[in-house]
């Protein structure tokens, strides 16, 4: 019997991208058109911020924690409420210093060889949903992020690249194609998180 409970444990912490991209498309497809209005206005406030790389920075973190939001809070049965992409913002100094870090961390990786900076982004892809779901600062969403994800360092670098391809796929079909793809990147890394450290069923935002 307690072989079998450390089985299931075990199991229940393994990284298996195709579930989690196929759950991930679940809950975008189970609420399509507000998923592409979530990607549009993602898109649209990146752009108007890009023309500087410090206007990017101030909303591309609470943004990403702005999603995790929303999906998490699906993710519980919650209906989706277009607004709460804001909520981003009330992380605004831990999303955007750990933005501002993970981009420079992965700078350095890509200069490296592009191998390392895919790495260096694999280990912090669950740091936006950390600080929203466990309201870490910056740096402790980081390292907890890249404790998680070690002990599946091969699978989770895979995974990114996966969805990296995904959502570059998304900006070749004329760029519209990336307000869905995003939304179900998001998704998939929220499946994961929940699978590898699992969301609060009832928590109360």
């Amino acid at each position: 019997m307690a072989d079998s409970q450390h089985n299931t444990v075990v199991a229940a912490k393994q990284v298996n991208i195709g579930s989690w991209i196929s759950r991930g498309w679940d809950i975008v497809m189970a609420d399509i058109g507000s998923f592409l209005l979530l990607g549009l206005i993602y898109v649209a406030v990146i752009v108007v911020a890009s023309g500087t790389v410090i206007g990017e920075w101030l909303v591309i973190g609470p943004l990403q924690v702005g999603l995790f939001y929303i999906i998490f809070e699906k993710m519980r049965g919650k209906p989706i409420n277009i607004g709460d992409i804001a909520k981003g913002f009330n992380f605004f100094v831990a999303a955007v210093l750990s933005n501002i870090l993970i981009s420079v961390f992965s700078a350095v990786g890509f200069l490296l060889c592009i191998i390392p900076g895919l790495i260096v982004l694999a280990l912090y892809i669950f740091t936006p949903a950390l600080i929203v779901e466990k309201n870490l600062d910056f740096w402790a969403a980081m390292e907890e992020s890249r404790k998680i994800v070690k002990e599946h360092l091969f699978e989770m670098t895979l995974f990114f690249f996966i969805l990296s391809l995904i959502n570059l796929v998304g900006l070749l079909l004329c760029g519209i194609g990336i307000i869905f793809t995003l939304p179900l990147s998001f998704a998939a890394v929220a499946v994961g998180y929940d699978e590898l450290v699992g969301i609060e069923k009832d928590k109360v935002q």
